[in-house]
């Protein structure tokens, strides 16, 4: 339930001054792994002519990922930089100056193993202190980022109640003591949080862990009403240096803690911002900004901004149940997207469900895997296939289908699979339907099960919409007894209708902005793991 506003109020008239403890994280292997993968992400960005670059797009996933989650420093850094390959191929592939960066970077992974993450050490600190203070306290993080936080505190288990990982969560919140925020202060992209953390706080102190270099926005929590009345005495920007009308109501007083190691030739503030820096790198003009919807703990959708979505709200006061609504506006948590699958829909069931195709490479896959994983690893990676992590990828296509059908997220890659794998046409087979590679048929039916339906012109009309809308108020009953409870369901269209096939409605689970994406992936359902790489 929403905390009422007299609470909210009272609770301002008790701290009208607020108090940042910004712990400013030094480490320098860190600081050594990070300018390297830094220069290799630029040089491969370059060499590349700005087009989007699997390499360099998995590399600043995960350097953003260190930047604002409290990873333990274990092998897997080391596994990280390893993926792109021995230092020859690396070199040959890239160029002397990428092997150079390459070869600090592996050093530098491989050493960090011997100490623990000094961020995680001034979380373990802080939420100690809180504890035996004995004062309420709460995490901002992304629901992914969790795990994280709770591998600190394995001996002293975490509360239930311990994360706030959207506005939602922020809003309905009773009033507490401290704020814990990994990463700087921004509104969107890794590490983002609500303006509303400085503009309208819960809390009376911030204490922010963050790695040296890394700055919040400048206008994070700015509040042009606030702005407007105040003259921005006593209120200071998240920023040192920097006067700004945060909030009509509350001051902020700001203390900067320097914690860890600094490099006796480097000065303190030797650290680039990767985060600012990655947000203007160029990244080819196929790109474009969007918004996440997430429909599952897996999977999630996203639109450009501002898109019109074809949505079924099962609120029983809603007056408009099926019709468009935008992402982060007015489509909010617990509502359903809708995905028509029009024409060839022939699914049956409440989930996809392995089709004819994806039997077949899906049990050749398993069998590779069982017998000859490390033989299939390296066949893949010689393809093309050059993901972080591939050995877990792999896992998870063979799973059966649940919403999806699970499946490599591009084209290019799941060809490669199918040519590693063998499977072709049947030599013996005599119809000359089959024109097209097998790889090509068995990608239309993962495509269908992810929303990529082949008529994707046709249901792009505003009259097919209109006619799906008006079919599904006619079954409108049918459609909210059937979303009662559920997170994923399917309705056939009945066969007297105009159109034929089935719509899916996936619940959403949260909305997210700040993601620069290839045209490509949009408005289709793709993996979050894959998602991650396009945050800004």
């Amino acid at each position: 339930m929403t905390v009422t506003a007299s609470r909210i109020f009272e609770f301002l008239d008790q701290h009208s001054t607020c108090s940042i403890e910004r712990y400013e994280i030094h480490s320098s292997v860190f600081s050594t792994l990070r300018k390297s993968i830094r220069a290799i992400i630029t040089r491969l960005c370059e060499g590349n002519e700005g087009d989007p670059n699997v390499d360099a797009d998995t590399l600043r996933t995960l350097l953003s990922e260190w930047l604002t989650v409290p990873i333990s420093f274990n092998g897997s850094l080391l596994e990280s930089v390893s993926a792109l390959g021995d230092p020859r191929a690396v070199e040959m592939k890239w160029g002397r100056d990428v092997r150079t960066a390459y070869d600090l970077a592996y050093r530098a992974s491989n050493a960090i193993q011997s100490e623990e993450n000094p961020a995680r050490i001034q979380i373990r600190e802080i939420i100690r202190r809180l504890r035996k203070d004995g004062q309420r306290w709460r995490i901002y993080c992304h629901r992914r980022a969790a795990p994280h936080f709770e591998s600190i505190f394995l001996d002293e288990p975490l509360p239930l109640d311990s994360f706030l990982h959207s506005v939602r969560d922020y809003r309905e919140v009773e009033p507490f003591d401290v704020l814990i925020k990994v990463g700087p202060l921004r509104s969107r992209g890794w590490g983002s949080a609500p303006d509303a953390l400085l503009s309208a706080p819960r809390f009376g102190t911030l204490a922010q862990v963050v790695w040296s270099g890394c700055a919040d926005e400048d206008d994070f929590g700015y509040d042009p009403v606030g702005a407007g009345v105040s003259n921005g005495a006593g209120s200071v920007s998240t920023k040192p240096g920097t006067q700004a009308g945060v909030s009509a109501v509350v001051s902020w007083q700001r203390n900067v803690i320097q914690v860890g190691n600094i490099a006796a030739d480097a000065p303190a503030s030797a650290d680039l911002d990767e985060l600012a820096f990655f947000s203007q790198l160029n990244r080819g003009s196929e790109i474009r900004h969007a918004t996440l919807v997430q429909i599952d703990a897996e999977n999630g959708i996203l639109y450009p901004p501002h898109s019109q979505v074809a949505t079924f709200d099962p609120a029983p006061t809603t007056e408009e149940p099926i019709g468009y609504r935008i992402p982060g506006e007015t489509l909010t948590d617990g509502m359903f997207v809708m995905v028509p699958i029009l024409g060839e829909a022939d699914l049956g069931g409440l989930h996809s469900g392995d089709g004819h195709y994806s039997r077949i490479w899906k049990e050749r896959l398993r069998e590779k895997r069982k017998y000859a994983p490390n033989d299939l690893i390296r066949r893949l990676q010689d393809g093309g296939i050059q993901l972080n992590y591939l050995a877990h990828r792999v896992q998870q296509w063979c799973r059966p289908a649940s919403s999806v059908i699970h499946a490599p997220q591009t084209r290019h890659h799941f060809e490669i699979l199918i040519k590693v794998l063998g499977i072709d046409h049947d030599e013996t087979s005599t119809s000359r339907a089959l024109r097209r590679p097998w790889w090509e048929y068995a990608w239309n039916e993962i495509a269908r099960s992810r929303g990529e339906a082949i008529q994707t012109g046709m249901q792009e009309h505003e009259i097919v919409y209109e006619e799906l809308f008006g079919i599904l108020n006619e079954i409108l009953p049918l459609v909210q007894s059937s979303g009662a409870n559920r997170e994923f369901f399917q309705l056939e269209i009945p066969t007297n209708k105009p159109l034929q096939g089935v719509v899916r409605f996936y619940k959403i689970r949260s909305t997210e902005e700040g993601f620069l994406v290839p045209d490509t992936m949009i408005k289709v359902i793709c993996d979050l793991d894959t998602i991650e790489q396009w945050r800004v």
